[in-house]
């Protein structure tokens, strides 16, 4: 019995076997075979490689977009791991490597605080998932703006004439910046070095040098040249006018590399007296001396003298009391046929004696010239007023002129002669703006510039003003009033336009006298008051 049980259990232990299949059967179905997961179904980064740029400071992030899940993720830059990222199911885990304040993460992209120049570089964001690894590289350009300082630290050069000075900048910043060399305005040239041969006084100076590489504003910085010289001295003006008792100043203008010792001489090599004249000198290189009150023996030549241990320079002053080159005042167009009254005016600090004339019609030769003299002025003013009528000249023909003020220091010097043109005795029509002169005698001007300067030194009588009366008057009788349409009248040097056209055609030849009396002779008080 036992035995029959027996058979019939491992009969049916086959039979089970049989039916579901031997643990080493591999026909249909293997429980112990691996299979790999497809490529689909693997993490990967979705961002793309790029390049970034960014200026010193800003803050960046470096973006890395990772699709489906993931385990772990590793941003290095170059070789060194910044940081590695730990994902467990949505749970991250961050581990800082590079021991930098300034990394962080914006969930799987890096960030940067504070750019520096040094951070530029490649950036991998990398997924150790797969095998191999997926990963994704940016580019970050860090664009620093330039900054230039003189080579060698050198900001001064001082060189001797003739030798050679080379100037030096060194610039830094991304891109690498373009240097340009300057002066006052004007481009030297483009490039790290400025090479200035045989160098000489004129090359003194500034000299910039700008870098730029468009990333914010250029930098600059100057170097100045110094050019060692002996000492250049120019004066301001040859020849000082003045009077007795009258202030002046003498100045010269001093160049000199190292800075020169200026001192005044007079003629002969006697240094000027230190006490009572003021010696000044100015930011302009302008050594000056100032003579409060003039002597008579302070006029004539004087030497201004620099000295620097490359050599010497002067220039010579003249301090004059003789008169100034004269100023004209009349119109170029004359307004008669063959008449022309040239009006004109000289500064003097003592009375004119006399003007010397000379005059040519253009049709001559070149040194014919008619030469005559004429009384000067007894007027105390500095500034002399005087005219002269020329007669007997030819219809519309061209004429020079030249005069000379004497006093009693001297004769003035020859100004350029002055040109004017007669009227045409076709009638040729000129500006409508015509000048009638008023003839002057001598007695009458004489007694009116008397009258002023009594009127200047405030004591005006009765007499006085009846005698102002009587000069007007004298001046009015070799007035023509018919021919009064537009009236000059000079009253101690000054020149008074009346315009009586409308009067004219309105008023009797006497009515219209005693008006130009009653004016000339308004004017001559007004200077009183």
């Amino acid at each position: 019995m036992l035995l029959m049980l027996l058979l019939f259990w491992l009969y049916g232990v086959r039979i089970s076997y049989g039916q579901a299949g031997s643990p080493w059967n591999t026909e249909d179905n293997d429980y112990y075979y691996d299979q790999l997961e497809p490529e689909n179904l693997l993490p990967k980064i979705v961002t793309k490689s790029q390049e970034f740029s960014a200026q010193p400071g800003e803050d960046i992030s470096l973006p890395c977009v990772v699709d489906r899940g993931w385990h772990s993720l590793v941003w290095r830059r170059g070789g060194n791991i910044l940081w590695v990222l730990q994902n467990s199911n949505g749970n991250f885990l961050l581990q800082t490597v590079e021991q930098d304040d300034r990394l962080g993460r914006n969930d799987t992209s890096l960030t940067i605080k504070g750019i520096e120049a040094t951070d530029e570089g490649t950036y991998t964001c990398e997924l150790s998932d797969t095998d191999p690894p997926r990963n994704v590289m940016h580019f970050l350009k860090v664009r620093v703006p330039p900054t230039v300082v003189p080579a060698n630290g050198r900001k001064v050069m001082t060189i001797k004439m003739g030798s050679t000075a080379n100037l030096g900048c060194n610039a830094t910043g991304n891109p690498k910046p373009n240097i340009t060399w300057s002066t006052e305005g004007r481009v030297l040239k483009v490039g790290k070095n400025l090479t200035i041969a045989n160098a000489k006084p004129e090359d003194n100076g500034k000299y910039r040098c700008t870098a730029s590489n468009g990333v914010g504003r250029p930098a600059s910085t100057t170097i100045t040249l110094e050019v060692m010289h002996p000492p250049v001295v120019r004066a301001q003006e040859t020849e000082v006018y003045t009077g007795v008792g009258h202030e002046a100043t003498l100045a010269c203008f001093v160049y000199a590399e190292p800075r020169a010792q200026v001192q005044w001489y007079r003629k002969g090599g006697t240094p000027v007296d230190p006490i009572r004249l003021i010696r000044t000198v100015n930011n302009h290189k302008r050594y000056s001396l100032q003579f409060v009150r003039v002597h008579l023996e302070d006029l004539g030549d004087y030497t201004c003298n620099a000295t620097n241990f490359m050599g010497n320079d002067s220039a010579s002053v003249r301090l004059s009391a003789r008169p100034k080159p004269v100023r004209y005042s009349s119109p170029h167009q004359g307004d008669m046929e063959s008449n022309y009254t040239l009006v004109w005016d000289v500064e003097s600090y003592v009375p004119v004696l006399s003007y010397e004339i000379a005059y040519r019609n253009d049709t001559d030769e070149e040194d014919h010239w008619i030469t005559f003299s004429v009384p000067g002025t007894t007027s105390s003013s500095k500034y002399h007023s005087m005219s002269h009528t020329f007669t007997d000249l030819e219809p519309g023909s061209a004429y020079h002129v030249r005069v000379v003020a004497r006093n009693e220091y001297g004769r003035g010097d020859v100004n350029e002669s002055f040109a004017f043109t007669t009227l045409d005795a076709a009638g040729t029509d000129y500006p409508t703006y015509v000048q009638t002169s008023v003839e002057v005698s001598a007695e009458a001007s004489n007694q009116l510039e008397d009258i002023v300067s009594e009127a200047e030194a405030g004591d005006v009588s009765q007499e006085t003003q009846k005698t102002a009366a009587a000069a007007s008057e004298a001046l009015v009788n070799q007035t023509n009033p018919e021919d009064i349409t537009r009236k000059e009248v000079s009253v101690a040097g000054q020149a008074v336009i009346h315009d009586d056209t409308s009067a004219a055609n309105e008023l009797s030849p006497k009515e219209r006298k005693m008006q130009l009396m009653a004016l000339v002779t308004a004017i001559s008080l007004s200077s009183f008051f």
